[in-house]
């Protein structure tokens, strides 16, 4: 196995690892400032950031001008999803009194970046047409988002509940 396979598979998994533990975030909150599951989402996403500079840094030099530019540009989103990850992390650890919003306003971008990802390069992979590539990029967008404002209102709706209860 090449430098660049090994990279790309570190990649994928810790990528993947970040995504479901992500999920199980969205599905319940954290309770506590540090939960195992916000570790792991973590450690994870940086794993993956690394493992995709370090794949890029591999290959930059067979890379044309074209792809160097896409990299670099992929490069630079990945590293803003690890300052959504350290703004999810500052929002769980702070708790404001909005900070489910907060956290899962963080944590859904990461989410839904992942995602997208992941279904940019299936359908890729399976040698779709460029405007299927494209209609899997959107949906994942748009499937992301819808999931982020359903569990954004159920956390608002608790946060609503307990505010009105410490009013009683």
């Amino acid at each position: 196995m090449t430098t660049h396979n090994v990279l790309i598979a570190a990649h994928a998994l810790a990528a993947v690892i970040c995504f479901v533990a992500g999920c199980t975030m969205i599905v319940r909150l954290p309770a506590g400032p540090r939960p195992a599951r916000f570790t792991t989402f973590a450690v994870a996403a940086v794993a993956a950031v690394a493992a995709l500079i370090a794949v890029i840094l591999t290959d930059w030099s067979g890379l044309p001008t074209a792809k160097r530019l896409a990299f670099t540009g992929l490069a630079l989103l990945a590293c803003y999803l690890l300052v959504r990850t350290y703004g999810a992390a500052r929002a769980l650890g702070t708790r404001p009194p909005d900070w489910p919003v907060r956290f899962l306003a963080h944590l859904g971008f990461v989410l839904i970046s992942l995602f997208d990802g992941f279904a940019i390069v299936s359908a890729i992979d399976l040698r779709l047409p460029p405007a299927v590539v494209a209609l899997s990029a959107v949906l994942g967008v748009v499937v992301g988002v819808l999931a982020i404002r359903a569990a954004t209102r159920r956390a608002q709706r608790t946060i609503t509940a307990e505010a009105g209860h410490d009013c009683a």
